[in-house]
């Protein structure tokens, strides 16, 4: 990064002034940090804009470069998922800097999980994604230009009427070869919405990766802005953050634990484990990219993530012949074998079976005994296909239910009638 970007010292660029009639403020719409944002009607382009001021007791060169930094920063990120900025100015004194910015009519993306959790719905969750995933666009086109946001949460993604999608508050993001910063002392933490903000750490305390909350520069990397990504999904799936309670970051090598919140939804198991990789304490065990955050995130969305995925050693007894079950199972990897006890009380093998096919599905459709028994014979994983979880994903297929209900139907009326035959 060149002299003109650094965040240290005064701007070498002097900041135009304008004419101090040409905004009219109308409405605060919050504070932050740094600065506060109002709502501003520009007289010269007759539209509503959004600026953003320094606040007046942080009136030093060190604040003011880096809400200048911010402002250049955000500029060239030029992407339909980030806020624009129109101008960067001064305030009426001529000494105070502004950001002019578009203005976001909607709802902050934790309004928008707030009326999900409120009246929860699978068609609500998956129009939240949607949105998760344009999220996932903006910092991904952020990666590629060198740049990590460090602070993302539900409050700084804004969601217009019509669908559109914003990233807001680079106020703490940074270029990926910027140095590290010397030791500074702790500051006081300021409130920033959900969980309080450290300056000295770069974010907020709530939705931190451990290696933010260290207070080191020099392990910030895109992995940082992923598990910022999972700290959505955590919100999305519980109401909550990561990490709870702000004021104890002694332990940052914990993995927040779905299991042990009451999530106001029904959420299917691939979405816990996506949030899981994405939260890990460990960054090598994150995804590596947003970009393979966001694959997975697809490949979730487009059918099959309320099937359960389950592992077995090899060895392991998955179903035994005669019990009864209400589980069928898909072979995602591994080989599984198939036995049938014989009169003589011996295991005969019927057959073996490979990634792609399915067993117990009978027991499924007829609720009747297992037929078989199927051990793994090498470590298997396996997606568990249960009544409810098809009932969830067919809710989104009203045609392709309406077929496979007929089909059962059938298959169920066909086995009466053979078991009739036999009596």
């Amino acid at each position: 990064m060149n002299d003109e970007e650094s965040t240290s010292g005064v701007p070498p660029v002097p900041i135009g002034s304008t004419d101090p009639n040409r905004f009219e403020p109308r409405l605060q719409l919050g504070q932050g940090g740094m600065g506060i944002v109002q709502l501003v009607f520009d007289r010269l382009m007759q539209r509503e804009v959004a600026v953003k001021t320094l606040r007046h007791d942080l009136p030093g060169p060190e604040e003011c470069a880096q809400f200048i930094h911010e402002a250049r920063l955000t500029g060239r990120l030029e992407h339909g998922n980030i806020v624009p900025v129109y101008d960067l100015t001064t305030d009426k004194d001529g000494k105070t800097p502004s950001l002019v910015m578009k203005y976001v009519d909607g709802l902050t993306y934790r309004q928008l999980i707030e009326r999900l959790h409120a009246s929860p719905s699978d068609e609500g969750l998956y129009e939240a994604l949607r949105v998760f995933l344009k999220v996932c666009d903006a910092i991904s086109f952020a990666h590629e230009r060198g740049v990590v946001h460090c602070d993302l949460k539900p409050e700084n993604v804004m969601v217009g009427k019509h669908g559109q999608v914003h990233v807001m508050d680079w106020g703490v993001a940074r270029y990926q070869e910027e140095p590290e910063a010397p030791p500074e002392e702790p500051q006081r933490g300021k409130a920033a919405g959900s969980g309080r903000r450290d300056e000295r750490r770069f974010g907020t305390l709530a939705y931190m990766a451990p290696e933010q909350l260290e207070g080191g520069r020099g392990a910030i990397d895109v992995t940082s802005d992923v598990y910022g990504l999972g700290g959505i999904l955590c919100v999305l799936i519980t109401g909550e953050p990561p990490r709870r309670r702000v004021d104890d970051v002694a332990d940052t090598q914990s993995l927040p634990s779905f299991e042990e919140r009451r999530s106001p939804l029904e959420v299917p198991p691939e979405l816990r484990r996506i949030a899981r990789r994405a939260l890990s304490p460990v960054q090598a065990h994150r995804f590596q990219s947003v970009d393979e955050l966001k694959s997975e995130m697809k490949a979730f969305m487009a059918g099959g993530g309320w099937f359960e995925a389950r592992h077995y050693l090899a060895g392991d007894i998955i179903i035994r012949e005669r019990d009864k079950g209400s589980e069928a199972f898909i072979i995602t990897s591994g080989v599984c074998d198939v036995f049938k006890a014989r009169p003589d009380g011996r295991q005969q093998l019927i057959r073996s079976m490979g990634p792609g096919e399915t067993f117990g599905e009978l027991a499924v459709l007829t609720r009747k005994p297992r037929s078989a028994s199927v051990v793994a014979q090498t470590d298997v994983s396996l997606r568990v296909v249960t009544p409810e979880a098809v009932a969830h994903e067919l809710e989104r297929n009203p045609i392709l239910a309406a077929f496979l209900s007929a089909v059962t139907n059938r298959f169920c009326d066909l086995e009466a009638r053979l078991d009739a035959s036999k009596e």
